[in-house]
C-alpha cells in the first residue's frame, strides 16, 4: 500500500512540477553525457599525467570542444552543399508535383514556387520567432543547470562526508554512489554503441549510393538514436527523403529505405533491449514500459531519461532490504547482487522488540 501511494505521489509531483523538473532532468542528462565523455578522453592521457586535475580538465575541455566544433563544421558544410544544389532539388520537387498532378488527373500545374507564394509569410515569421524564443529560453535554462551541476559536483565529496556522519556509513554511501555512476555510464555506453551501429551502416549505404553529405546524415542518425521510437522514424525518413530529393529515381530510394530501415529496426528493437538486459540485468519489458511511461509524462526528455532513472531506482531498491523484491521483479533473470552493502540500516519493529522482551523476561 505504501509503495502504491509513493508511486502515485511521484507521478503527481512529476506532472505538477514538469516545467521546473524537466529542464533540470535535461541538464542532469547533459552533465552525465559530458562527464562520461570527459572520463573517456582522460583515459587516453598517459597514466602519470592522468591524475593531475589541471591536465584532466584541459583534456576534457579541448576534447569536447573539438567534438562540438567537428559537428558544427559538418552542419555548415551540409547547409552549403544544400544551397549549392538547391536548383536541382527544386527542379526534382517540381517534377514530383507534376507527376502527382498527372496521376490524379489535375489540369493545373503547381510548382514549388507557387506553393511558397500561398504561405502567409507574416504569420510564419511570427510563429518562427515565438518558437525560436521559446527554444532559446529553454536552452539557456538547461545551460545554467549544467553549469551549476558541474560546480556542485566539485563539492559532492565534502557533502558526502558530512551526510554520512561516520566512516562505516560513508563507505557504504561511496560504494552505492560508485555503483550508480558505473550503471549510468553503462546505459550511456550502450546508447552510444547502438548509435554507432546505426550511423556507420547508414553512412556506407548513402555513400555507395552517392547521396550528398552522407556523413552529415550519418551524424544526424547517430543523435536521433538517443531518442526512442521517434528517433528511429526520423532516422529512416530523412535519409530516404534526401535520396528521393536528389535522384528522383526508384531504386536508390528503395536501397536506402530498405537498408537504413533494417538497421534502425534491428538496432532499436533488438540490439538495444538485448544489451540493456544483458549488461544491466534489466527486463526488456520493464525497459520498454519505462520508455513509454517516461514519454507519456515528459515527452522526448522523459523517454531519454527513463532507462537511467530505472537503473538508479533498481540499484537503490537492491540496497534496501525491504525493497529488494522490487529489484528482483524488474531484473531480467531474477538474480541481483547479494546484500553486501545497505544504504539505510533498518531497525527492527517496535512491536517485535516488545514481544521478544515479553517472551524472554529478565
Amino acid at each position: 500500500m505504501r509503495i502504491a501511494v509513493l508511486i502515485a505521489a511521484t507521478i503527481w509531483i512529476l506532472e505538477t512540477a514538469e516545467s521546473v523538473l524537466r529542464p533540470l532532468a535535461t541538464g542532469l542528462l547533459v552533465w552525465l553525457v559530458l562527464s562520461a565523455t570527459s572520463a573517456t578522453l582522460v583515459r587516453l592521457v598517459p597514466r602519470r599525467w592522468r591524475h593531475r586535475r589541471t591536465t584532466a580538465r584541459a583534456v576534457s575541455v579541448i576534447g569536447i570542444t573539438l567534438i562540438v566544433g567537428l559537428i558544427a563544421i559538418l552542419l555548415v558544410e551540409a547547409v552549403a552543399n544544400f544551397r549549392e544544389n538547391l536548383p536541382v532539388y527544386q527542379s526534382n520537387v517540381d517534377t514530383l508535383l507534376a507527376g502527382v498532378q498527372n496521376y490524379v488527373g489535375s489540369n493545373e500545374h503547381v510548382r514549388l514556387v507557387d506553393l511558397f507564394r500561398e504561405i502567409d509569410l507574416r504569420q510564419l515569421l511570427i510563429n518562427l520567432a515565438g518558437s525560436t524564443a521559446a527554444y532559446t529560453s529553454a536552452f539557456f535554462i538547461v545551460f545554467l543547470y549544467v553549469m551549476f551541476i558541474f560546480v556542485e559536483a566539485q563539492s559532492f565529496e565534502g557533502k558526502l562526508v558530512a551526510l554520512s556522519g561516520d566512516r562505516d556509513r560513508e563507505r557504504r554511501f561511496r560504494r552505492v554512489a560508485l555503483e550508480i555512476k558505473d550503471a549510468v555510464d553503462e546505459v550511456l555506453s550502450v546508447q552510444v554503441l547502438v548509435g554507432l551501429v546505426q550511423a556507420v551502416p547508414t553512412f556506407i549505404v548513402m555513400w555507395l549510393v552517392g547521396v550528398d553529405a552522407a556523413i552529415f546524415w550519418a551524424v544526424l542518425v547517430f543523435f536521433f538514436s538517443f531518442i526512442p521510437t521517434i528517433g528511429s522514424i526520423f532516422g529512416i525518413l530523412l535519409p530516404t527523403l534526401m535520396t528521393l530529393l536528389q535522384f528522383l529515381s526508384l531504386w536508390p530510394v528503395v536501397i536506402v529505405l530498405t537498408c537504413v530501415g533494417i538497421v534502425q529496426v534491428l538496432g532499436t528493437n533488438v540490439l538495444m533491449p538485448h544489451l540493456m538486459s544483458r549488461s544491466l540485468n534489466l527486463s526488456s519489458l520493464v525497459v520498454l514500459l519505462a520508455v513509454f511511461a517516461g514519454g507519456a509524462l515528459w515527452g522526448i526528455v522523459g523517454a531519454l531519461i527513463a532507462v537511467p532513472v530505472l537503473t538508479i531506482a533498481i540499484i537503490v531498491c537492491s540496497k534496501v532490504p525491504s525493497l529488494r523484491w522490487v529489484a528482483v521483479l524488474f531484473s531480467a533473470n531474477g538474480q541481483i547482487p547479494p546484500l553486501d552493502v545497505t544504504i539505510f540500516e533498518e531497525k527492527p519493529d517496535h512491536d517485535e522488540d516488545e514481544a521478544g522482551a515479553a517472551a524472554h523476561p529478565a
